[in-house]
C-alpha cells in the first residue's frame, strides 16, 4: 500500500513539471529570458540536449537509456523495500517524477526543457528545471536517511 503513494506523489510531480514546461514552451521564446529578482533570478527558457551542467551535449538517445535504466532500478529498489516510512516514500516519489519528467521532454522533444535560471554570487548557474529539482531533493533525502539509519544501527548496536 506504502508502494502506491509513492506513484501518487511521482504523479503529481510530473504533472506539476509537464505543466510548468508547457507554460515556458508557450510563452517564451528559446533563449529568451525574464529577470524576476534582478541579478539574481530569471526565467530562461533554454532546449537541454544534455544532463546537468551541459555534459553529454548531444547525447539524447544516450539519456533515454540511461533514464530507463535508472527508473528499472528504481523499480527494483521500490518492490525490495520492507520498511517504509514516509521520507522514503516521498523521497522515492520525487527522484521517480524527476527521472520521468524528463524522460517525457527526451522521447517527446529529444531536449529537456530547463527555466530556472540562478545567479548566485556572480556565478551563473547552469539553468535547470523543477524535474531537477525532484532528483536532487529525492536523492539527497534517501542518502541523509540512509547515513541517519547507518548512525542509529552503529549507536545501537554498540550499547
Amino acid at each position: 500500500m506504502k508502494k502506491n503513494k509513492v506513484y501518487i506523489i511521482a504523479l503529481i510531480g510530473i504533472i506539476i513539471d509537464q505543466f510548468l514546461k508547457i507554460l515556458v514552451r508557450h510563452n517564451m521564446n528559446v533563449l529568451q529570458t525574464i529577470p524576476l529578482i534582478p541579478n539574481f533570478f530569471s526565467l530562461t527558457y533554454v532546449n537541454n540536449e544534455g544532463a546537468a551542467w551541459g555534459i553529454f551535449e548531444n547525447s539524447t538517445i544516450f539519456l533515454i537509456f540511461v533514464s530507463i535504466i535508472a527508473i528499472l532500478w528504481l523499480q527494483k529498489c521500490i518492490y525490495q523495500e520492507t520498511s517504509w516510512n514516509y521520507i522514503k516514500i516521498l523521497s522515492f516519489g520525487f527522484v521517480l517524477s524527476g527521472i520521468v519528467g524528463n524522460l517525457i521532454d527526451r522521447l517527446l522533444y529529444m531536449a529537456v526543457t530547463d527555466y530556472l535560471d540562478f545567479n548566485i554570487f556572480g556565478y551563473n548557474f547552469p539553468v535547470f528545471n523543477f524535474a531537477d529539482i525532484a532528483i536532487v531533493v529525492g536523492i539527497s533525502i534517501i542518502m541523509i536517511d540512509e547515513v541517519r539509519r547507518e548512525v542509529y544501527e552503529y549507536r545501537h548496536k554498540t550499547k
